[in-house]
């Protein structure tokens, strides 16, 4: 139970953007050699909009009761905190358009905003796995940016797939979701992301 609970916290998907910006920065394309200066503020822009600004918000909501804990388990309590993330990843989108050298950054921002769109939608009836859109969300996005640069990002996309399988592991064994909920949660992130950024190029 312990290392289920570890697999979770560890592979949080507030994480999975910093995360794919790091991969998409050191993927042996041109990009590579983004001046370190704007690469530095670029990890800034993310880490503080889809990290830092939406944990911030988690002890608000529950200290006024919107919640009853951080990890949002609760299908009912998902629609306020999760619309309030998708606020902080536009304002993290609008900042990184500032910056077209980088705009895959900037799109996937925007696939990420998509995603949390359609989990809140679905939340309102159901109960789907965040921690599975997210891993498969960077999955996504290494298949979209190996066609669109020609990339090769196999190993990582093979610790991707080991790591949605300890994921997937890890929520059924705390039984805080079903299969169809972490094959959904898998599915749609990867779709998502993946259909977003060969469209938006």
């Amino acid at each position: 139970m312990n290392f289920a609970r570890i697999i979770s916290g560890l592979a949080h998907p507030m994480l999975m953007p910093l995360i794919s910006v790091f991969v998409i920065f050191h993927s042996g394309t041109y990009l590579d050699y983004t001046p370190h200066v704007l690469i530095r503020v670029i990890y800034l822009i993310v880490a503080i909009s889809t990290i830092l600004l939406p944990i911030s918000i988690l002890p608000l909501l529950k200290n006024q009761n919107m919640i009853s804990d951080m990890g949002l388990e609760k299908r009912n309590e998902r629609l306020i905190p999760l619309l309030i993330t998708t606020l902080f990843y536009g304002l993290g989108y609008y900042m990184l358009l500032k910056f077209p050298i980088t705009r895959v950054v900037a799109n996937l921002q925007l696939a990420a905003i998509i995603s949390i769109l359609l989990i809140s939608l679905i939340s309102l009836k159901w109960k789907i796995s965040l921690h599975m859109a997210g891993i498969g969300g960077f999955i996504g996005m290494l298949i979209g940016f190996s066609f669109l640069y020609s990339s090769s990002l196999k190993f990582i996309f093979m610790i991707g797939i080991l790591v949605a399988g300890l994921i997937a592991y890890a929520r059924l064994k705390l039984n805080l979701h079903t299969p169809s909920q972490v094959y959904a949660g898998f599915i749609l992130g990867l779709i998502t992301v993946a259909s977003c950024l060969l469209l938006m190029q």
